[in-house]
Order: C-alpha cells, then structure tokens, then sequence
C-alpha cells in the first residue's frame, strides 16, 4: 500500500476514533447527567426575565425551576451560586428563546444549537486558515479539534461557552461585515471576557463595520434587557457576584478553593507567589497588557495565528474555566500546516495538552488521596507547575506565536475552505 495512501485511511480511522470520543464525552454525557447543567441557571434567569421578574432573585429560583418541569432538589445543589445566576444581563434575551419550552425541552434544543453550529465552527477554522477540509490536513484537523477535551467539557455541561466561541469564530470568518459583526456581537452577549478579544481582532484589522457592528448589537441586546427588570434586580445581581466570587467558592482562585486548578487565568498562579488578592488580581492584567502591546506590533502573516493568538490572550488576566481553553482549536490549522517547522511542532505539542482532562484528573487524584492536602495546597511546584499545567500550556503557545521569525506556508488550493 503506497505511504500516502496508508497516511489518508490512518488520518480517517483516528477521525472516526474522534467523532466517538467527542460524541461520548459530550452529548451522551449531557443527556445521562439529567436535569442540572450550567445552562439551567441562566434558563431559571431568563424564563423569570420574560415574566418581568428578577432574573437574579435567588428566592424565586426553586419555584420557577420546578414549574418548568425541573427535577425536585434539597438545599442550594451543591453550592449557594447554584441558585444566584451571574451571567450579564445581555444573555437573557440571547437566551429567551429556550426559555419558552419546558426543561427538558429546552435543555435538549440548547444541546442541539451547539452541535448543529460545531461542524460550521469547523468550517470557519478551515476558511480562515486557507485549509481544504478534504485535504490531509483538513482531516486531521478535524480528527484533533473533535479530541479537544474542553470541548467536550463545555458541550457536556451545556457552558455557553461552547455557542460563544463558535459564534465569534464563524463570525470572524464570514464574508458579510454586517453578518460577521452581528454573530460576534451575540457571542458579546453570551460571554464578554472571551468575545471582547474577537471584537479587538477586527479594530486591529481595521475592519470597522464588523466591529462597530458587534458592538451595536450588544449594546441593543443590553438596553432590551435593562428595558424589562424589575427595581432591585441590581443589588441581587451585584449579591450574586458577591457569591459567584466568594473566598472559598468554586470561581475563587486563592488556596482556599480546592479546585481552582480548573481556573486558566493567571491569579491562580499569582496569588500562591504574593498571598495578597489585591496584587495578584492586578498582575495578570499588567502581563495581558504587556502581551497584547507585543501583539499589537507584530506583523502576522496569518490571520489566524493573529485571532488565535489574541484570544489566547484573553485567557490570562480575567475569570477562565478550563473549558474556554476550547479556543485552541484556532491554532491547529496553522500549527498543521507548519509542522515541518519547529513552531509548529511546538504549538501541537501545546495542543495535545487539551487532548485529555489533566485537571480533572488531577482532582480525582486529590479526592482519592493520593495527592495529599499537604502537596495540593503547600508544595510549590505543584502550585506552579503542575497543578496550573494548562495555563502554562497557553504562556508556551502564546510565546512561540509572539516569537520568532514567522515562515510564509502556501494555502492549499486558490480560495479557502
């Protein structure tokens, strides 16, 4: 069998591999852990917004959950901010829709929008990277991109993440300004820390119709939102975010948090070094805006190594969960497509980190004990290294993108994707 021909079915059998493995750990997962996911907080907020109620009233929440046809449960579900909804206002009407049907209803449909706009993602990657999906390349792009845990994460939690980065992406990679900018004002919407850097990508590329029409469309959602609260609802929300960040809670990236390796941003790392939460809340901005400066200046010769890197960016100074690392999958037609070169090699090899679930395994670990309490809150290079792996991951991609002379590789074929 001629080598080429052995490479093409080996790229396809571990593309099938990969289509089982996303479906499995996404979706499957979805439907077998019932009726609580991320998506149920925000769809207790926006049914009660439709209603001209609360969104943010943690009082109400029990009671509109289970008129929607959400299973019964006992006490706060695991954690009080399980019942505080802190995503911005500008998601509810985003989200409204879904809130018309029952749960299960809505929770299936919410499912099914991110899967339907996953293989368009794909195609934007493609588009944007001058890659033929048909081609080797293409393929084994897919095959990788379709492996990312994050992904699976974010699809199997039902995170809005997953929609607010195949938004802002298919946005970048659509041909209408107007098009692209409202698709990327949506992703604005759903999730500001993650699509302000789409938005920062088309200022730097100067392509003012798609930004300003971005940014038209959050602040329309936003006054359309503000336009049905009830008085009140501010100070809950701001009681809310008070919850969401609590010392000790699940968001909070000091050692009181014993799954705060499951945060990218760099005050983890930060605050284990200084034990000040005011120092190391500012540094990360100070090393973002350092490396933003660093991105601004450079030259790209792809586009996509530009947007990647940005939004890798984006990960560092601000509230992160491992699964918004999903923007990863930026990279991996560039990186592909230079693998004969030392950087490409490097930013797979950064890559293949997001190929399985270290942090989670890690506290599987720790809850088993064996990883002790003593070396998960005291030792220092597990504080710094391994426990905050991931991100250290996103410092050697972002490095080796902002680094180094950059090697011009042909697109394949005359026009993209």
């Amino acid at each position: 069998m001629p080598k080429r021909k052995f490479s093409r079915y080996l790229i396809l059998l571990c593309l099938i591999a990969a289509t089982g493995e996303f479906l499995v750990r996404g979706p499957v997962r979805t439907i077998r852990q019932g009726s609580f996911t991320d998506f149920s907080g925000m769809y207790v907020a926006s049914r009660e917004w439709i209603a001209g109620a609360n969104p943010y009233s943690s009082s109400q929440f029990k009671m509109v959950w289970l008129a929607a046809g959400g299973e019964p449960f006992l006490g706060d579900r695991g954690s009080k901010s399980n019942l505080r909804p802190a995503y911005p206002p500008s998601s509810l009407p985003v989200l409204a829709p879904f809130a018309f049907f029952r749960w299960f209803t809505a929770r299936d449909l919410f499912l099914f929008s991110a899967l339907a706009l996953f293989p368009v993602l794909l195609w934007s990657v493609l588009r944007l990277g001058q890659v033929r999906w048909s081609s080797d390349k293409g393929l084994l792009f897919c095959a990788f991109a379709l492996a990312l845990s994050p992904w699976h994460v974010a699809i199997a939690g039902q995170s809005i993440t997953a929609q607010a980065i195949e938004l802002a992406v298919i946005g970048c990679a659509l041909r209408s300004p107007i098009g692209g900018g409202l698709l990327i004002g949506l992703a604005l919407c759903l999730k500001p820390q993650l699509a302000v850097w789409f938005v920062l990508y088309e200022i730097a590329k100067k392509r003012w119709r798609r930004a300003g029409a971005a940014c038209a469309v959050f602040g329309t959602v936003t006054l359309v939102s503000l336009g049905r609260m009830p008085s009140g609802w501010l100070d809950s929300y701001r009681e809310n975010l008070r919850y969401f960040f609590a010392v000790g809670g699940v968001n909070d990236f000091t050692t009181a948090n014993a799954i705060r390796f499951d945060l990218l941003n760099l005050q983890v790392m930060f605050y284990y070094l200084v034990r000040m939460y005011r120092v190391a809340n500012t540094l990360p901005w100070l090393v973002a805006a350092w490396l933003g400066w660093l991105w601004w200046r450079r030259d790209y010769q792809s586009d996509l190594a530009r947007l990647a890197t940005i939004a890798l960016i984006g990960l560092l100074p601000v509230y992160q969960r491992t699964y918004n690392a999903g923007v990863v999958i930026l990279l991996l037609p560039y990186a592909v497509s230079r693998w004969p070169e030392l950087r490409g090699k490097l930013l797979i090899a950064g890559c293949s980190v997001f190929l399985v679930p270290g942090t989670a395994i890690l506290e599987i670990l720790h809850h088993r004990n064996w990883i002790s309490d003593a070396v998960w809150n005291g030792s220092w290079w597990f504080n710094l290294i391994l426990g905050p792996h991931e991100t250290w991951a996103i410092l050697g991609m972002i490095g080796v993108l902002l680094l180094g002379a950059e090697e011009t590789a042909m697109p394949e074929g005359q026009t993209p994707g």
